[in-house]
């Protein structure tokens, strides 16, 4: 009931019983029979009745056809009777298991994916062996940097021979601080073929995040850059941001500046330590429902199961260009390196001033064919839908609930799903059509997926459960977190423990509810605790919450997300106080302690938190989260001109919100990040100008907007002016000598 009332969902069903009512018997002592003259009349959408007809119990669905399919009914008529079966020969309720054995097979049909490949190599083996096939092939591209594989071998080989010189090898972790650039791909694998484990930190993380996950990874070097170290707001006290790593000093960790690094100082020829399958690869952090984030440790086993998987379904060949365009810390990155470094392709590193700008992205795509791409949801989102691109054979988004969309022309489009405790991806569904719901798709190679109920018993075709993974992909577990590892990554329990099957001896229990449709694809329902992704980040709820509590004056609060009309969640708090809260010391205070995608959308303060009858957030009696102009940006009444009007408009309805002028900061009207990626593309089409979505949030006014688009039309105008008076001096008529 309660997930029913999270999802807003609601049950038009009735059930009645009749006895003998419709029993062949007699009126009196005259005989009768029992004739059906038609259907119920009921407003429901699934009526079912049971009686007694030849002395055998009989159960008859009557049900609307345009809600469900006659397959769907026939499914739950059989799992019906399982259940009534199930309460006459078991001893509890919860032994009751509501999947019959035809059903059971119908659900293991879904899983016949076995796939052969070499599971003895690890990704260290894989790059060598292809930095040997093809020495000449371009492996990395950052602007105008280029680096073939045997480059890439040398330096990588350079940066291993340093950190085994300072003593490091198997099982050590480094974490790696770095913007975006060539060294994502050539010091993670140096870090590998040092034997060791690396840990990729975001530069925009509070200090106190990074001091602790360095903490918990017990790193024995920092592996950075200045420009990593200087991007984050360089103190505002006037320290260097280095010196609030605690850390460092605490535990005496050394830091290896690249800007200093020459790799002709170390062995080039470096032999590449021993690593197998189950070696440690990456620690990915997650958000923790407690605060705390968890580490996850991924293995070289699961990072080529998925390469192998990657290059088989996206037909990857050493001639396509891959854009490296997730950030480094998000699993969505290995996939963006490592399938291409193992078979001879290109890696090109996406700067960060193009990201979110759509225009020069795409432009970028072309000038250099680039040929495969993963984007965040809402990002993919924009893409697809405004974008027009000839160079991509294959495009992936993921990280959220995907939006009803018209498929791009001239490329594959694929919605794909899957926790980081999976390596990446679970599961990928190529939309081809428009729908109203779109699946997360069916298993990879190798991968086995089950819907249960919460005793672990496998459901029905079109019953919500949650969902649990199985396979080479599944990772190692939570670094320094035995109960939580022990509590969802389980033995499982629907195979036989013997060596054909050892890839499938544990479950991933994900905490995502998902149902098998007919065809063997998987539906999305939600999910069964507080856990959201924002642009591909999961985050728990609870953990931005309790940060908010601790911000003075705040007496009661709750975090909720809610859906973005383009696809994918943004989260908004309310808050109760005495006094006036000021919020964008709130969200400064949340910065300081949390990553930027944790910081809600939207907050608003009011009177009390609305509860339901069992003291629960009312989601539904909270007022709908709408960002309003401060003070300090408040609408004036300035009438607007025909352009300002019409840019109005479309902020407005890209915002879906009137309440700002001329000169308001539009992230104070509520223009995202991602908004700010559509208003660009739209600006783009209808004046051809070209806007920076970045800075459009912070300091983005119609007014700005306008003046460039002025400019725009000045400069056309101008050249227009210079070509005519040329023009018109090569015509003039010239006096003979």
């Amino acid at each position: 009931s309660d997930l029913m009332e999270d999802l807003n969902l609601q049950s038009n069903s009735m059930f009645a019983w009749h006895a003998t009512l419709f029993a062949d018997d007699q009126f009196g002592d005259k005989p009768m029979e029992a004739e059906r003259i038609g259907n119920s009349t009921l407003d429901v959408s699934l009526y079912l009745k049971a009686f007694i007809r030849d002395g055998h119990f009989q159960v008859k669905a009557e049900y609307r056809s345009n809600e469900y399919s006659q397959a769907l009914i026939s499914q739950y008529l059989e799992s019906y009777e399982a259940v009534i079966e199930g309460m006459l020969s078991c001893q509890y309720l919860r032994d009751i298991d509501i999947a019959t054995a035809s059903q059971v097979q119908t659900l293991d049909s879904f899983n016949q994916n076995d796939v052969d490949y070499d599971s003895t190599q690890t990704i260290v083996s894989l790059f060598l062996q292809q930095a040997k096939a093809t020495p000449d092939n371009i492996a990395v591209v950052f602007k105008e940097k280029r680096y073939t594989y045997q480059q890439v071998d040398a330096i990588s080989n350079s940066i291993a021979s340093c950190l085994a010189g300072k003593g490091l090898g198997q099982g050590d972790v480094v974490s790696v601080l770095i913007p975006r650039c060539e060294w994502m791909a050539i010091a993670s694998l140096g870090i590998l073929k040092a034997g060791c484990a690396y840990q990729p930190l975001d530069p925009s993380y509070p200090k106190e995040r990074l001091n602790f996950m360095m903490q918990d990874a017990n790193a024995r070097l920092l592996l950075s850059l200045d420009e990593a170290i200087l991007s984050k707001q360089q103190a505002k006290e006037g320290e260097g941001w280095l010196d609030g790593l605690d850390i460092l000093n605490e535990r005496n960790i050394p830091v290896l500046d690249l800007n200093e690094f020459n790799p002709k100082d170390y062995d080039q020829h470096f032999v590449s330590a021993a690593v197998s399958p189950d070696s440690l690869f990456i620690l990915l952090y997650t958000s923790g429902s407690t605060g705390i984030p968890k580490g996850c440790q991924l293995t070289h086993g699961n990072l080529v199961a998925f390469c192998h998987w990657y290059q088989r379904f996206y037909s990857l060949q050493p001639e396509h260009n891959v854009a490296a365009y997730a950030s480094y810390g998000f699993d969505a990155c290995m996939m963006d390196l490592y399938p291409a470094l193992t078979c001879g392709a290109t890696v090109h590193i996406i700067p960060e001033e193009i990201r979110l700008d759509l225009i020069a992205l795409n432009n970028y795509f072309e000038q250099n064919a680039i040929t495969h791409s993963f984007m965040t949801t809402q990002v993919g989102y924009q893409f697809a839908s405004s974008i027009e691109n000839h160079s991509l054979l294959n495009l992936s988004t993921g990280g959220e609930k995907l939006a009803s969309i018209v498929p791009p022309q001239g490329y594959r489009f694929f919605n794909v799903y899957g926790p980081t405790e999976c390596t990446i991806f679970t599961t990928t569904f190529q939309v081809e059509k428009k729908m109203k719901e779109i699946p997360i798709g069916k298993a990879l190679d190798n991968m086995r997926l089950y819907v249960v109920d919460t005793q672990g018993h496998r459901l029905p075709v079109g019953a919500s459960g949650e969902l649990w993974v199985s396979g080479p992909q599944v990772s190692r577990g939570y670094l320094n977190r035995p109960e939580k590892t022990a509590e969802v990554y389980i033995g499982n329990p629907f195979v036989a423990f013997d060596a054909s099957d050892k890839k499938y001896a544990r479950v991933y229990r994900t905490g995502d509810i998902v149902r098998f449709l007919p065809d063997g694809n998987i539906q999305f329902v939600g999910r069964r605790d507080g856990q959201v992704k924002i642009r591909g980040f999961r985050i728990e709820l609870k953990e931005v919450e309790a940060v908010i509590r601790d911000f003075p004056g705040i007496k009661d609060a709750t975090v909720q997300a809610f859906d973005e009309e383009g696809g994918g969640k943004f989260i908004a708090a309310y808050i109760v106080s005495d006094q006036q809260i000021d919020i964008d010391a709130l969200n400064n205070f949340i910065l300081d302690q949390k990553p930027p995608y944790m910081v809600p959308a939207v907050t608003m303060q009011i009177d009390a938190i609305p509860l339901n009858q069992n003291q629960k957030v009312n989601k539904r009696a909270l007022p709908k989260p709408e960002k309003k102009a401060t003070a300090a940006e408040e609408v004036s009444n300035v009438p607007m001109n025909v352009l300002e009007e019409e840019l109005h408009s479309m902020v407005a309805a890209i915002v879906n919100n009137e309440d700002f002028g001329v000169t308001t900061v539009l992230g104070y009207a509520g223009l995202t990040s991602i908004s700010a990626i559509k208003l660009a593309v739209q600006v783009n089409k209808r004046y051809d100008v070209m806007l920076d979505a970045k800075s459009l949030v912070k300091t983005g006014t119609l007014q700005s907007i306008e003046n460039e688009i002025l400019k725009k039309m000045l400069s056309q105008d101008t050249d227009s002016t210079a070509k005519r008076e040329s023009t018109q001096a090569q015509d003039a008529p010239t006096s003979a000598p």
